[in-house]
């Protein structure tokens, strides 16, 4: 985490267990599939002679030369990609060759030229690329990498301690990409045959991880100082860290010159917490305590491909991106404040290699972790808004002078997990579901859709299947004025219907006739009808419910009011508020009030987006942030519709006179719902310990608002905004309920998520690539 312990790493949260780690719980267990297994025949496909490519570094960036031609510029318009996918970890190394295949060729139709890998896939991945690069005239090159896991590095302290392994390391990856090895299978890593050669679409090596601080200052201060002078590579600094680095690099270069005859350019990863320059303004100690210098390690005369830099650089983290006021004031080539390309200016101007940003992006996640000061947040955004600020930050990284940029990422990664969350999943099932709620899942351009969702448009096929119930009793009837038989029409409940997928439960209300308006803002008409949603996980019972409605439940943990957009949210009965249990003390709560709610009470849902800290050296307290992530967002869900909202959780369909609501499971506290298994008593048995759960408890009822209650969003418990409308000589002022009412006690539907051992999914290009397309092209 980083020197907070309120963020992960810079970009992209918690590093840990991504690709090519094989510690700790987000890794998996699973040995890579044999060949057969991966979708490949298992043997290389014949290739015909191609292309004799040689590729240098020079000034300003990046040079290819075919066939013994003179060198030209080569600019990278690249993705990361990485090795996991839904219902696997990373090291299960189990994406087969014809989703390598098919990715490859949706690449080249976003005009990207670059794909980087961290480390070594599967044989069909280079096989699958040999094969592309074969029937295109524009190849896509490879920036090919080598992973040591975090844990390793931090347990070894020193990273000298690692030498052997970190060169055995990326003497197979020279190994790999020449088609000239075998890898015996190991838990954690890929394996098989490695017989295709794409060495010739090889731009170069990108060595290592995002180095921790803390391992980088453990080695200098165990090794004694001085340069190294290697045959290819050498230190000019006396820091064993880059000495370190400069003879590992020093040794692949070797290795490729003795066993090919043949070199390419060599870079190391680093980002911005151990970059070069001085970040007074930076709060957290250990994010500008040391730096590795790419300009510490140059070519030798013996090096005709030289060397670069290569950065990850994300505009959310660290804090100093923000506070620096250098960068805060830096105004852009647009002639717009622009903090990401002030720092990438002041960078650039300060590397002698050639650099490029090798990670840059923002995830379209319903979910937020961080802000940046010119909105360019880690997360909630829809694909579109992901698209336009990916894009801008492309151009951001070329307007600076920067050799290129690689978009993280390819694909989206459901084993990920993000610092304001991580406790509250299952870190073994992760892969298996479609957490929407945690950023890090979502950098993708590539999106998996569960297989069995509805669609979130109001078309009822989609919910043939759905568990279904009609209510009991009529609804009350009430003479409101105007036009009351259509705001009656509205408050009648003919069916609620409750179906689910690897990535919501999704509730549709079905109505005698919600009016002829057109969307949201004219039917119904909310000034005279809201309505509620009860759903219960823990059996808790006789919970009295908020907003005034004078009525009990049976089962209830959260509560949805659908007040029209602006004015519907979750709540949760207080003594299951994750966010109150975690964060409460920072955010100032009254505990007690959680611990022993009053009758009535429901909190909002939170999530927290920064812990605080304080800026040097002006003394500025920045205090504790979040966001209400229990807010509900109206539009429609379905990719394939023209107005399409990937963060919508509300639809309104006058014409079908339903709507439709879709809640992530991790909103409701649901740690897998793979296997029915929720968050326990919080305050009793902390976030680690999950409880199965057989069935949620589901209702709803409609309510004529009073129209003066409370506006606030409830933040002391209370939940009150738009309280019902008193009815005389009735025990509860529900207007009608679904599946009905019992003196004053709302009943409840049970509804059985199925579950799964491997999700069912779509792929899908997000909005968001469009936007890429037309970018890499224009730069092209």
């Amino acid at each position: 985490m980083g020197a907070a312990g309120a963020v992960g790493t810079a970009g992209c949260g918690f590093r840990a267990g991504t690709d090519g780690d094989g510690d700790g719980p987000d890794e998996g267990d699973g040995s890579a599939p044999d060949d057969a297994e991966a979708g490949d025949d298992g043997t290389a496909d014949d290739p015909p002679d191609g292309p004799d490519r040689r590729f240098r570094v020079v000034d300003d960036g990046f040079a290819v030369s075919v066939d013994g031609g003179s060198f030209e510029a080569l600019v990278p318009r690249g993705v990361n990609l990485g090795m996991a996918k839904p219902g696997r970890f990373p090291g299960e190394a189990a994406i087969t060759r014809a989703e390598y295949d098919r990715w490859l060729a949706w690449m080249g139709e976003l005009n990207v030229n670059v794909v980087r890998v961290y480390t070594v896939h599967p044989p069909a991945f280079y096989r699958a690329l040999a094969a592309y690069n074969r029937e295109h005239a524009d190849p896509i090159y490879l920036l090919h990498g080598n992973w040591i896991g975090e844990e390793l590095l931090a347990h070894a302290g020193d990273a000298f301690a690692l030498s052997a392994e970190f060169d055995r390391s990326l003497r197979q990856v020279v190994d790999v990409v020449h088609g000239e090895t075998t890898i015996d299978p190991e838990p954690g890593h890929a394996s098989g045959t490695y017989d295709a050669d794409v060495s010739d679409a090889v731009l170069g090596y990108i060595a290592g991880i995002e180095w921790p601080p803390t391992v980088v200052a453990e080695t200098n201060r165990a090794n004694d100082p001085g340069p190294y002078d290697g045959e290819y590579l050498a230190s000019t600094v006396d820091r064993p860290f880059e000495r370190w680095l400069a003879e590992r690099l020093d040794r692949a270069v070797a290795h490729e010159v003795d066993a090919y005859g043949t070199q390419r350019p060599a870079a190391f990863t680093n980002w911005v917490t151990t970059d070069p320059l001085s970040h007074p303004y930076e709060p957290f100690e250990m994010e500008d305590a040391v730096a590795v210098d790419p300009d510490a390690i140059v070519a030798t005369d013996a090096n005709d491909a030289g060397t670069f830099a290569a950065y990850h650089v994300y505009p959310y983290y660290p804090p100093l991106l923000n506070e620096t006021p250098e960068y805060a004031s830096y105004v852009d080539h647009r002639g717009e404040p622009n903090s990401y390309a002030g720092y990438l200016n002041d960078l650039v101007g300060a590397t002698d290699h050639p650099l490029v940003v090798a990670e840059f992006g923002v995830p379209s996640s319903r979910g937020i972790a961080q802000r940046h000061v010119h909105g360019r947040d880690q997360g909630r955004y829809t694909e579109t808004e992901q698209g336009e600020i990916v894009a801008a930050m492309y151009e951001d990284v070329r307007e600076v002078g920067a050799a290129g940029g690689l978009v993280f990422s390819w694909h989206d990664e459901w084993f990920k997990r993000t610092w304001n969350l991580a406790a509250l999943s299952d870190p073994n099932r992760r892969p298996e579901w479609s957490n929407v709620q945690t950023p890090e899942q979502g950098f993708g351009l590539l999106t998996f859709d569960p297989a069995d969702a509805v669609p979130l448009d109001g078309s009822a096929d989609a919910w043939a299947d759905a568990t279904a119930a009609t209510p009991a009793d009529p609804p009350v009837r009430f003479d409101d004025g105007g036009d009351g038989s259509a705001a009656d029409d509205a408050r009648e409940l003919t069916a609620l219907r409750v179906t689910s997928d690897a990535a919501y439960l999704s509730i549709r209300l079905e109505f005698a006739d919600l009016g002829d308006g057109a969307g949201v803002d004219d039917a119904p008409d909310w000034d005279r009808v809201n309505y509620l949603l009860t759903l219960g996980l823990t059996g808790r019972g006789g919970v009295q419910l908020p907003h005034g409605v004078d009525a009990t439940s049976a089962s209830t943990d959260f509560v949805v009011r659908l007040g029209g957009p602006d004015d519907s949210r979750v709540t949760v009965h207080p003594r299951y508020d994750a966010f109150a249990y975690l964060y409460g003390a920072e955010a100032g709560l009254d505990l007690d009030s959680y611990r022993n709610p009053d009758p009535g009470a429901f909190a909002p849902i939170r999530m927290t987006i920064g812990r605080g800290y304080t800026v040097p050296p002006t003394g500025e307290r920045v205090p504790f942030q979040s966001v209400e992530t229990g807010a509900l967002r109206y539009g429609n869900g379905n990719p394939d519709s023209p107005e399409y909202d990937s963060l919508a959780d509300v639809h309104v369909s006058p014409s079908t006179d339903a709507i439709e609501v879709r809640l992530p499971w991790l909103l409701l506290n649901v740690a897998d719902p793979s296997r029915r298994r929720r968050l326990g008593d919080l305050w009793s048995d902390g976030v680690d310990e999950y409880e199965p759960f057989e069935a949620i408890d589901v209702a709803a009822a409609s309510y004529v608002p009073a129209g003066d209650g409370d506006a606030g969003s409830g933040d002391d418990g209370g939940g009150t905004e738009a309280a019902a409308e008193p009815i005389d000589s009735r025990p509860t002022n529900l207007a009608h309920a679904v599946p009905g009412v019992e003196g004053d006690r709302l009943r409840t539907v049970e509804y059985v998520p199925p579950t799964w051992d491997e999700p069912a999914y779509t792929e899908r290009l997000k909005e968001s690539a469009e936007y890429l397309r037309e970018t890499f092209g224009r730069y092209g």
